[in-house]
Order: C-alpha cells, then structure tokens, then sequence
C-alpha cells in the first residue's frame, strides 16, 4: 500500500479501465466508485502518506477480528455448514491452496457474504447530504419529506441487513441467500456490509481476503466446537464497535482426515 502511495505521489499511478470478472474477489467486495477517478491531482504528503497506512493498518485489524469472530461462532453452532465448507476445503487443497484456488471458492465466498449480512463490522453509516433532495410520500396521510443540504443521515446497515422484507428469516445463518440462483434476488442497496457509493470501504478486497485465508487454515485443520463457556444465545455489548459480552469462547477440535 505504501509503494502504491508512493507511485501516486510521484504521479505515476493509474487506473485500470476494466476489472476482469474471472477469480472475482467475492460477492461482499465494492466497486471503486467512478468520482474516485474524475478528482484532480491532490498533493499527497509525507505526512498524509504515513496517516493513511496507520488508518489502514488499525482499521483492517479490528474489523477483520470482528469479523472472524463472529464467522467462527456461526460455524460451531452449524456443524452442517462447517463440514460442506471443510469439504470445499479439502478439494482445493488437492490442487494446492493457493490465491487463485482461494478466489474459486463459492461457498467459502457464500459463508462470509454471509457472517457480513448478520454481523457487520460497519453496521451504522453516516453520511452528510451534499444537495435538498425530496422524499416524496407514498399514502395519502403522509407528507413529503425533505432531507436538507448538509444534514447528516444516519443509515442502519444492521437493521437493513435483519429486515425480513430483504431477508427472510434474518436471524438465521443461511449461506446459501449468497449462491449464485439467489444472489441476483437481493435487492439493491438492502446489502451492504463496506458501505457504498464513493464513501465505501477501501479495504475490502483486503479484509475479504484475510478472513478467507484464515477460514481455510482453520478448517484445514480443525473442527470449530462450542465449550462450556459458549454463550448461546450471544449478546451485543454496548460499544463502539460490534462485540458481544463475555467474549468468544470456542474450542478447537483436531480433524480426522
């Protein structure tokens, strides 16, 4: 990332024209918005170089760890989709575990589309409006409604993600909402686990990679159990971000393969 930043500050970087669709980086990944390329050449300093990387590294930390832990409580608790995954594993491995062989994975994909549908690391965005925009009513009792330039509006990702309207039965892990006859069902903007538009996540590809590469470490070798300590139900803790109370407990139990 810095050698990127580095080029871009020397004005040598450049933007793919197009994204190949073969080894997609999964379903969860955002595109990079079209205003990212129209911006005029910014400085880039030192200083704004070193606050980047910093930005990078604490923030792709902690989401990922949130993420992962939530993922792994969610496949000891369904042992039937931890062993059709562990299976998807094992016929990888065959060929070699490698980054190519990781992209190809569709259910691994699906399982942590998934664990972001239900537990998403951004689960409240915020976001200031940049012109009066009219939200007309729908029945005849209600009146319009205009959100003002410059309001800031709060969008309840976790709310959206749990709507039965957009996902029947949202508490339940179901990965296959993510496979590919269901996937194209999901409604515009009712998923969106890195945020969206030009303000969305830059990390994604990144955050999605890791938690896969872990994923497939861990089920290589282990199955996901719960123990005695295993809180079932969870319950989210009052925090800034998305965390339960007691922490994850979970054990993990050698496989025989």
């Amino acid at each position: 990332m810095i050698h990127l930043l580095m080029e871009a500050k020397k004005g040598r970087l450049r933007h793919e024209d197009e994204k190949t669709s073969e080894n997609d980086t999964g379903f969860a990944t955002v595109e990079e918005s079209a205003l990212g390329k129209s911006i005029g050449k910014m400085e880039l300093t030192h200083d704004l170089i070193t606050a980047q990387a910093l930005v990078f590294f604490l923030a792709g930390f902690d989401t990922a760890s949130t993420l992962l832990s939530f993922l792994t409580y969610e496949l000891a608790l369904n042992p039937d989709i931890q062993t059709k995954l562990q299976a998807e594993v094992d016929e990888a491995a065959k060929a070699g575990v490698s980054y190519e062989e990781i992209l190809k994975m569709k259910y691994l994909d699906q399982v942590v589309s998934e664990a972001l549908r239900k537990y998403p690391g951004g689960f409240i965005l915020v976001r200031q409006c940049v012109k009066d925009y009219k939200i007309e009513a729908e029945r005849d009792n209600e009146k319009d409604i205009i959100v003002e330039k410059d309001c800031l509006v709060t969008i309840p990702v976790s709310g959206i993600h749990r709507d039965p309207n957009y996902f029947p039965d949202p508490e339940r892990f179901d990965p296959d909402r993510f496979s590919d006859e269901n996937k194209e069902k999901i409604v515009s903007g009712s998923y969106m686990p890195f945020g969206s538009g030009p303000r969305n996540c830059i990390g994604s590809r990144f955050a999605l990679l890791e938690a896969k590469v872990l994923i497939v470490s861990l089920m290589s070798r282990f199955d996901i159990v719960p123990v005695k300590r295993t809180t079932v139900p969870i319950t989210l803790a009052k925090s800034v971000n998305l965390t339960v109370k007691d922490g994850f407990w979970l054990g993990f139990k050698n496989r025989n393969r």
